[in-house]
């Protein structure tokens, strides 16, 4: 069974009381299905319209965040008045808000030239994809024969041995991801944007964050007794979240409900 109805019915008291909301949603897997290839992830025009009468509400934010670069994140949406973290947070930008991790900026170079190379090796691995971001790489292996994935890994160890910097590696859904060895994930994300809006208002703040993959964790870790914690998808043994919707159709009816409900109702 899901938690979606519960959560909406503490939402509809903590709007109605006088609260605010801050709404943080990861993009694939959450907002948009699982899909073959990264270019094909596009968000329903349902979601959209959603998300845009809840950007319009002044007791609501709401920021999407992935893995993916802040630039494509922000054209697949397409939702001004929102707030986005790039690059699993390196970067985030919206109204009132902005950030760029100063660490992260000074290996963009190391990191070019490690895409480069995982280029020129991608054809020797049938199926590997190589993602470029601005602050990182993805290395998709979906569509990889499960015996040829280990050549995924010595593909890449050998890219990165050349780059010849220090990095952070970490699997996600079918996918190997690259980035510059910083002290920031998700959860430093979800907490620097819930201090930031904390601070445009003294009203009350309630924090919904809405994830489905392993790098969602850091947030639900970060935000444990401090938030309510969604994962999505089943077939998961444990998750730090504290709550589950059993797929990206929860979510999207959690969404409407809410754009769906008076703006007078819930001030």
């Amino acid at each position: 069974m899901s938690d979606a109805p519960r959560i909406v019915s503490w939402l509809d008291d903590w709007l109605a009381g006088g609260g605010r909301l801050l709404l943080l949603l990861d993009y694939d897997g959450t907002l948009t299905p699982i899909v073959e290839t990264p270019h094909e992830a596009s968000l329903p025009g349902t979601m959209r319209d959603d998300l845009r009468a809840l950007a319009g509400r002044p007791n609501i934010r709401v920021a999407v965040l992935s893995g993916r670069d802040l630039a494509d994140l922000r054209e697949r949406v397409g939702v001004s008045g929102l707030i986005y973290a790039g690059c699993h947070g390196l970067e985030i930008e919206g109204p009132d808000v902005t950030f760029c991790h100063p660490e992260a900026e000074a290996q963009q170079e190391t990191l070019g030239v490690i895409g480069e190379q995982l280029n020129k090796r991608a054809p020797t691995v049938p199926g590997m994809l190589v993602e470029p971001k601005r602050f990182g790489l993805a290395v998709h292996y979906r569509h990889v024969a499960r015996d040829q994935i280990r050549r995924v890994e010595t593909e890449l160890a050998r890219a990165i041995q050349q780059g010849g910097s220090r990095l952070k590696i970490f699997h996600g859904s079918q996918v190997i991801e690259i980035q510059p060895q910083v002290s920031w994930n998700k959860g430093d994300c979800v907490i620097w944007i819930r201090d930031a809006v904390q601070r445009m208002s003294t009203a009350p703040l309630m924090v919904l964050y809405i994830g489905d993959d392993w790098t969602d964790e850091h947030a639900f870790e970060a935000l444990a007794g401090q938030g309510i914690t969604v994962r999505v998808g089943t077939g998961v043994p444990a998750s730090r979240a504290a709550y589950r919707f059993p797929d990206v159709a929860e979510v999207q009816r959690l969404v409407g409900t809410l754009a769906a409900r008076p703006a007078g109702g819930t001030a």
